[in-house]
């Protein structure tokens, strides 16, 4: 049955029209103050309707893109920045990273979401749900074939107009590319929903229906050939983007570089450091497969042992992030313990870097998050990094976490787990394009047996005295 939608839901031109005129008046007072632009910001100011209305309990709903507004005018970050125009993504622009029959698929879905019946009241009538198979491919599904009851393992879904919202969140990300290489040569950030980097070249899943941060680089790399050959992508999310690794698998200009979450049953269960690409594109697809319970200090430990010496060596003409933040304390989907804090320090050393080698090309774009105080938090932290950028080839050093949370000492736990992993990943790629092996961090070594009961004396020695009232 066809469901009704509020009427604050409608997108009218009417609201459109209201947007863009809160969007001017932002911009005149930036100049009555004198601020100066320092970054971009794309976010469609109409959210085209994409929300599974029939399940009130699905991660991916439109509070998301609320609450990084919230975190940003919140915070006072709006004069600092230029929205770019709302524009959708056309046809030819997704088919940059995806198979014409798997757009084609998308179109039926969206088609057969449309409401049945016809009603006095059609801005109201929202159609149905479709949820799309598990493994995402919809080639060979006919319009009727589409389910509109979700089954046990369905997580990505299609409404009437969600391939219009994923239409806009690519056409906002490319309009941010177009500013920040041609017009105002400043740092972005993409506020994009749904998300995309689950997303592969014949398939829509992990609540993605088509690759942002895949497009934009394919994007940059047509429309910019003279500035843009090489694109570096860092993936920051906790789940592993398996649809950015699949797209440029095979690609030697695009360093795909993903730093995330990898446990048994931890979706999507991929993403392991002997994933290195393949032909030509062997050796330019790089991920650390962190532990449950990963902190900041982990990731920086990634960027100063793994991203930074294989940017340095790949030397890109612009870096695009997969920024997600379910990596953050309270995120219900992700299983680390990361902050808005340290992705903001992250966030200082890619500018830096983006500085040092692609003329500060970086951008930055909006993957998962599904906690709205974390998204507030962490959109906040980047964008505020991106206006306050340092000289300092480091940036300000990050306040080392207490022990306790990152069990430091010992074989155990996520920083040493973690080194073990960037070990593993510089081990698969020493002999590979980016040569990481060179000067690899070794991880913890297995203590002998001697070892380990001269270890267990000397810890047991104190008790033993406290005992005796030594």
């Amino acid at each position: 049955m066809a469901q009704k939608r509020r009427q604050s839901d409608v997108i009218t031109p009417d609201r459109k029209r209201r947007a863009q005129r809160l969007q001017t008046a932002a911009e005149k007072r930036r100049r009555q103050l004198n601020q100066p632009i320092a970054a971009a910001l794309s976010c469609a100011s109409w959210f085209p309707r994409h929300e599974a209305f029939t399940e009130s309990d699905h991660p991916d709903h439109p509070k998301r893109l609320n609450a990084c507004l919230c975190g940003i005018t919140g915070r006072g970050l709006w004069l600092g920045t230029l929205t770019v125009a709302d524009r959708l993504a056309t046809d030819e622009e997704l088919y940059l990273a995806h198979q014409r029959a798997h757009v084609s698929g998308l179109k039926r879905a969206e088609k057969a979401a449309q409401p049945e019946e016809e009603e006095e009241d059609t801005e109201r009538n929202l159609g149905s749900v479709i949820w799309l198979p598990r493994a995402g491919h919809l080639a060979k599904i006919a319009s009727a074939d589409f389910p509109r009851v979700r089954g046990t393992k369905s997580d990505t879904f299609v409404t009437a107009t969600s391939l219009e919202a994923a239409r806009a969140s690519v056409g906002g990300l490319l309009e941010l590319v177009d500013e920040c290489l041609l017009r105002t040569k400043v740092p972005g950030f993409a506020l994009c929903r749904p998300p995309g980097h689950h997303a592969g070249i014949s398939s829509s899943t992990g609540f993605c229906l088509v690759n942002n941060v895949a497009i934009a680089a394919r994007y940059a790399q047509r429309t910019y050939p003279d500035l843009i050959n090489r694109v570096m992508i860092f993936d920051w999310d906790v789940h592993h983007g398996q649809g950015t690794q699949e797209i440029f698998w095979k690609d030697p200009n695009v360093l795909v570089v993903s730093a995330h979450l990898f446990a048994k049953g931890f979706y999507p269960n991929s993403g392991t450091a002997e994933e290195v690409g393949e032909d030509e594109g062997r050796g330019y697809n790089i991920n650390i497969a962190l532990p449950v319970g990963y902190t900041d200090e982990c990731l920086m430990r990634v960027f100063d042992d793994v991203l930074l010496p294989a940017a340095r060596r790949f030397r890109p003409d612009l870096i695009l992030v997969s920024a997600g933040f379910d990596a953050m304390v309270d995120d219900p989907l992700g299983e680390a313990q990361c902050t808005a804090a340290g992705f903001g320090q992250l966030t200082r050393r890619l500018w830096n870097l983006a500085a040092e080698l692609a003329k500060g090309r970086l951008i930055f774009a909006l993957e998962g998050g599904y906690h709205v105080g974390c998204l507030a938090q962490g959109t906040a932290a980047v964008l505020k990094s991106l206006l306050e950028r340092t000289d300092e080839k480091e940036g300000p050093k990050l306040a080392k976490a207490p022990e306790d949370s990152i069990q430091a000492i010992g074989p155990q736990g996520p920083l040493p787990e973690s080194i073990q992993a960037i070990w593993a990943t510089r081990r698969a790629h020493q002999d590979l394009s980016m040569q990481l092996g060179n000067g690899a961090v070794m991880p913890f070594r297995k203590r002998s047996r001697e070892q380990s009961e001269q270890s267990e004396q000397s810890e047991q020695t104190p008790k033993l005295l406290e005992a005796d009232g030594v």
